[in-house]
């Protein structure tokens, strides 16, 4: 009758050979199925051969080759096992390390197959039809390098852990814990071997770990897809990111840190921003101004956060710098509110905008002491040449008065469009007289307009009324006065320039 060990080691073997061919066929996939499918039918291969040694008992010769049958199943699992951890764990098995991996199965074959003339690995006696096995110096060789493998493998898994992201991690303990038990099981019957009947662990524990890798390629999946590190994370991260240490010296920078930056690796930002490479003055500047927006030498503009780091404890840890460049949508931003304050015919600021303007201009003023001047602007018999030439020739008109006023703003001045053919220019630092020869510049240059018409040329001219801010006088007090200035203007004859309290002149 075979024994209840037997029974296991066959039943695991089943079990490890039905996950093998499930995971098998994601081969094409994940590069995680082709080593764990390796994994599992070694560990067929060796439960396999413990299983029959029962049913070979009787026969020397097929008792003495199951013997020897085991350990190439042990070495594929060790390989293919430490194979997995290094894929796992985000690396690609080089042609190099593969060749590396091959050379203890080759060896052991060689040395198995040579045993009967050196016996350096077992050591076979044949005592009245039971054959009696012990172990020589190469199997603890054997045993020492697939410990140290296996062992090598668990512990990448578990480095890998801490750098996963936190969804991810459980996959390392899963694949951990399923490379573990059999390493128990084998430790357990070597520590057993001094007994005449010991039994052979190794294979029941290959059952438990058989089926949790049946159970996680049947509901799990974890054979589908490679877990994802934080470091992978930061590297495709378009946003630069920058971990210091509490002297501010850079312990890690992500490719996008690298790029924008430049080789901060090492660097002391806390240093004399002179003494380091010009793009890291750009760190330099971050940490100084803490979050908000930085505006580099070349013109970037960049959205700065900065994040300070604790332990446990509440002590100082470092500090992480996150930097996205946000010049495109600055300039979107910057384009957008342009648009909003600017009137679509004429390009010039729209109401909204003027009396934003000139609120804060009449709050200066006020504050200061300086003039502040308007000339309000008023293209003649407008609705006649709407009706003669079109609304197309109309607005012809009105961009090129507009050009004119735009052409004619200096730093520090506003030219809008109220709305309809009146137009605004606001003089800070004017007074009455500066401000009426402004208008009657603009008077004189409106007058040259010229827009082609089917029935000839169009030509225009203005009327403009002149008003300077009272002392106490609002901003819509200033407007209303150069208004009735410049109705006075267009009393006179228009083509004119009145300024308030003034002659209307000509």
């Amino acid at each position: 009758m075979p024994t209840v060990v037997e029974v296991v080691s066959l039943l695991a073997a089943v079990v490890a050979t039905w996950t093998g061919v499930l995971v098998l066929r994601r081969s094409r996939t994940s590069p995680l199925a082709l080593p764990l499918a390796v994994m599992m039918f070694g560990a067929s291969s060796w439960a396999t051969a413990r299983a029959l040694l029962h049913v070979a008992r009787a026969s020397v010769p097929g008792t003495v080759v199951l013997h020897y049958l085991v350990f190439p199943g042990a070495a594929a699992v060790t390989a293919a096992a430490y194979w997995y951890f290094v894929v796992l764990t985000g690396r690609r098995l080089s042609r190099r390390a593969a060749v590396l991996l091959l050379v203890h199965p080759t060896l052991l074959l060689a040395v198995l197959a040579s045993n009967p003339w050196h016996e350096a690995f077992l050591r076979v006696a044949v005592d009245g039809g039971t054959v009696q096995v012990g172990v020589g110096p190469l199997y603890w060789l054997h045993s020492a390098y697939c410990y140290v493998l296996i062992g090598a493998g668990i512990a990448l898994a578990l480095a890998a852990m801490v750098r996963a992201v936190p969804g991810h991690r459980h996959v390392f303990v899963v694949a951990a814990l399923a490379a573990t038990v059999p390493a128990v099981g084998n430790v357990l019957t070597t520590l057993l071997a001094a007994r005449p009947e010991r039994p052979h662990l190794t294979p029941v524990f290959f059952l438990v770990s058989a089926a949790i890798w049946s159970w996680v390629e049947r509901f799990g999946g974890h054979s589908a897809t490679v877990p994802v590190s934080t470091r992978q994370v930061l590297e495709v991260l378009d946003d630069a990111v920058v971990v210091l240490d509490p002297r501010g010296r850079v312990l890690d920078a992500n490719p996008a840190a690298h790029a924008l930056l430049g080789d901060l690796q090492g660097v002391r930002l806390q240093e004399d921003g002179e003494a380091l490479p010009r793009p890291a003055r750009v760190a330099i500047d971050a940490l100084r101004s803490g979050p908000g927006t930085l505006t580099t030498d070349s013109g970037a503009v960049l959205d700065v956060r900065v994040t300070p780091l604790t332990d446990a404890v509440g002590r100082a840890a470092g500090t992480v710098v996150v930097m996205r460049d946000v010049t495109e949508l600055e300039r979107l931003r910057a384009e957008l509110v342009d648009q909003a304050t600017r009137d679509g015919l004429t390009g010039l600021h729209n109401r909204r905008a003027l009396e934003e303007r000139l609120a804060a201009a009449a709050d200066d003023a006020a504050a200061s002491g300086r003039p502040l001047s308007v000339a309000l602007l008023d293209v003649d018999h407008f609705k006649a040449v709407n009706d003669a030439h079109g609304h197309g020739v109309g607005d012809q008109v009105l961009a090129e008065v507009g050009r004119v006023l735009a052409e004619s703003t200096g730093p520090g001045e506003t030219s809008a469009r109220l709305g309809g053919e009146e137009f605004v220019l606001l003089l800070p630092g004017l007074d009455p007289g500066a401000a009426a020869r402004r208008a009657q510049d603009l008077r004189t240059r409106c007058a040259q307009i010229a827009v082609p018409a089917r029935t000839g040329t169009v030509c225009v001219t203005v009327s403009a009324g002149v008003a300077a801010l009272h002392p106490g006088g609002s901003p819509d007090d200033l407007l209303r006065t150069a208004d009735e200035a410049m109705y006075a203007a267009k009393a006179a004859g228009r083509d004119r320039v009145a300024c308030a309290g003034d002659p209307v002149r000509g």
